[in-house]
């Protein structure tokens, strides 16, 4: 599912415009990104959690050349899925 299926699909499920969903699903993305660019860590009970996590620098390999290259630190945003959202997950596997 793509942002455009994701918007129709709350259009549908909510009963408003897609230009409604729109609006609604770029001001939860502007939230989301402006609150993990602050490091804080953000939880949705029965989904999971967002949270930025400082990656160390490392020293990798190119496989074409074998050169080794030192990466920067930088941050990564890690999901954590909630065991609501993993039974939920499991229950649709074993019926189908």
């Amino acid at each position: 599912m793509n942002k455009t299926d994701f918007v129709r699909e709350l259009s549908k499920t909510a009963g408003i415009s897609q230009k409604a969903a729109l609006d609604y699903t770029d001001a939860m993305l502007d939230i989301l990104i402006r609150s993990l660019r602050q490091k804080e860590s953000i939880k949705f009970t029965g989904f999971g959690s967002l949270r930025v996590k400082l990656a160390p620098k490392r020293v990798a390999r190119n496989p074409h050349t074998n050169e080794t290259v030192e990466i920067a630190e930088r941050y990564r945003t890690v999901f954590k899925a909630s065991t609501k959202l993993l039974e939920h997950l499991n229950e649709a596997d074993l019926k189908s």
